[in-house]
């Protein structure tokens, strides 16, 4: 049986800038929201302090929040929210692997228009770099191991892979690597 945090806030309609944090803080957490303002977490190493540190940042900008740890006794119901949790997650990464394969159209298009420039490698590293950088953050909310986080990191070095042979390309192309 897991154990979970229950997260319930309330903070002032203005400004709407503190709900729109919150909510964006507690998403970036993986939080599976049950309704407006309610959400859960499974109770995970060092996710009970963050939800703490959030609990001071809401009452210091006027609103409240509880943090309740709490046990899910009916296991079908419980089975329902590690589904939910999971079906969330794969939608993210979703997401992911469509911004992967939007690098490879793109690396596909420039080649198609001979466009094997140092512009377009720098613009497409910088591409390449968002999804290094967002890959992680998606594995630190995957709470029940899905299994599109090994299709997102196959995804991420197939995306890899093809950058590397686009940058041969235009080394090839401009008569040897940049400076």
């Amino acid at each position: 049986m897991e154990s979970w945090l229950l997260f319930a806030y309330q903070l002032p309609a203005s400004p709407s800038t503190h709900r729109s944090y919150t909510w964006r803080k507690l998403k970036a957490a993986g939080a599976f929201y049950l309704q407006n303002s309610v959400c859960l977490l499974p109770d995970r190493e060092g996710l009970r302090a963050q939800l703490a540190g959030l609990q001071a940042e809401i009452a210091e900008r006027g609103g409240s929040a509880r943090l309740i740890p709490m046990a899910v006794k009916d296991k079908a119901e419980e089975g329902r929210l590690v589904a939910d949790f999971l079906a969330q997650i794969d939608d993210d990464y979703g997401e992911f692997l469509e911004k992967c394969g939007d690098l490879h159209a793109e690396l596909a298009k420039e080649r198609k228009k001979g466009h094997l420039t140092w512009g377009e490698l720098e613009e497409n590293e910088a591409e390449l770099a968002k999804l290094r950088a967002w890959l992680p953050r998606l594995e630190g909310r995957d709470w029940f191991a899905s299994p599109k986080g090994g299709e997102a990191r196959r995804g991420l070095a197939a995306c890899e892979e093809d950058f590397r042979a686009f940058e041969a390309e235009v080394e090839a192309a401009t008569g040897g690597p940049g400076i």
